[in-house]
């Protein structure tokens, strides 16, 4: 059973859907880069999270530069089995992106990074450019947190491969 290609216009679809949050990305980190914000948007005191709004779209901006890449790479065969991650991936690494930031400054998770705006950016950046190897290290680090070991990636916190727990 093979999933049948996307027809021409879902390919350029995507290729566009890709492109504004490509351009939009960047165009929304200058925006907040260059203004100061001292209201409420919907409720939230927009000042106190203007910088995770700039490292969300570093993390998309990532997120789309690598959808684009894989686009690119594997035109022909793409079949519609794939719209649904292409479509996701900016999102999730718009938030993603302020998730390791996060971790990053509570200490949780520990890289000799500068506390910089720009390594922070760069650091959103790369989470999501490697959204999947960032999940990885989420995931090993909640075993290790919540269980003091590694599972190695089984994903059922005893370590052992199955739904019993470990003898």
């Amino acid at each position: 059973f093979v999933m049948n290609p996307i027809h021409r216009f879902g390919k350029q679809a995507i290729f566009g859907y890709l492109m504004i949050w490509f351009i939009g990305s960047l165009w929304m980190m200058a925006v907040l880069g260059s203004t100061t914000f001292e209201k409420k948007v919907l409720g939230i005191d927009f000042v106190l999270f203007h910088e995770y709004a700039i490292f969300g779209f570093a993390g998309a901006l990532g997120g789309s530069l690598y959808g684009l890449r894989m686009f690119h790479e594997h035109y022909q065969e793409l079949t519609s089995q794939w719209i649904y991650w292409y479509l996701m991936r900016p999102i999730l690494c718009f938030g993603s992106a302020i998730v390791t930031i996060i971790l990053f400054q509570s200490g949780i998770m520990i890289l000799e990074v500068d506390d910089s705006m720009p390594a922070r950016i760069s650091l959103a950046f790369l989470t999501g450019y490697g959204y999947g190897k960032f999940m990885e290290k989420l995931r090993d680090l909640t075993s290790t947190f919540f269980n003091g070991k590694n599972t190695n990636g089984n994903g059922n916190g005893n370590g052992n491969g199955s739904d019993t727990p470990s003898k």
